[in-house]
């Protein structure tokens, strides 16, 4: 009986490391360093889309292999001309910054890392990148709730640490959350709840639609680091890459 209860313990032993094993195989294959190439973006000449070896994430489409999440998008949402595009994407023009537009949804369970990830490049002293950050909720009414939030937080200033609040925890956009959350972070609260509610905001999120409709993006993430489109899923390397190819080049907008 002990050795057929051994025999049993030593198989599940043996089955669970190599699911361990497949699964942590399976993760280094698809975050291995992938070369990086570019085709330019229709309709906005100057501009360049990534692609990836073995990686596809086409404009308006989803990729098995991508950390990609979206829905398409029916509503009509008006196109910006290339100058509208670039005034609308980036908030600096810094020369010695590389511009980059980052297009999340607080429900984009891909969005958490990658927001993570540039939040701390852009808090470092010497940082090289000015983030503008884009709310292109895709997910449904909560979504749409958190990111009319997020943008009330940052007519008070207050948009990093708003943002890094949600994005840090499993929320509902409820009244009381968003209030305590507000509150927590110094805003005003009827100032919040007017903005939450005003013209303003939804005019902000309409123009971050618009310019990701007219990069061909549907889903979250992605961003525009200079001139360059990425969709999807990018390591730490390919990113330090395409930063230092788009530093010190002509000036975005």
């Amino acid at each position: 009986m002990n050795e057929k209860t051994n025999t049993s313990r030593r198989s599940f032993v043996i089955a669970a490391l190599a699911i361990v094993g497949v699964g942590g195989g399976w993760q280094a294959w698809v975050h291995r360093p992938r070369t990086m190439t570019f085709k330019p973006i229709e309709n906005l000449p100057g501009w360049r889309q990534t692609t990836f070896e073995g990686l596809s994430a086409p404009r308006g489409g989803l990729s098995a292999n991508a950390a990609f999440v979206g829905i398409n998008d029916q509503a009509p949402v008006q196109s910006l001309d290339p100058k509208q595009l670039c005034r609308t994407l980036f908030s600096s023009t810094d020369d010695n910054k590389v511009p980059v537009a980052v297009f999340s949804d607080f429900f984009c369970p891909y969005c958490r890392t990658l927001t993570q990830r540039l939040a701390d490049r852009a808090s470092q002293p010497n940082a090289n990148i000015a983030v503008k950050w884009h709310e292109l909720p895709l997910l449904g009414p909560s979504s749409v709730i958190a990111a009319r939030a997020a943008t009330a937080a940052d007519m008070q200033s207050a948009y990093p640490e708003f943002q890094s609040r949600l994005m840090g925890s499993a929320f509902r956009p409820t009244p009381g959350f968003l209030l305590d959350t507000a509150a927590s972070t110094g805003l005003d609260p009827a100032k919040f709840v007017a903005d939450m509610e005003g013209q303003v905001v939804a005019s902000r999120l309409s123009r971050s639609r618009s310019a990701a409709r007219s990069l061909g993006i549907y889903g979250t993430p992605a961003m525009v680091v200079g001139r360059t489109l990425v969709i999807g899923e990018i390591s730490d390397r390919n990113l330090d890459t395409l930063i230092d190819m788009e530093t010190g080049t002509t000036s975005t907008c």
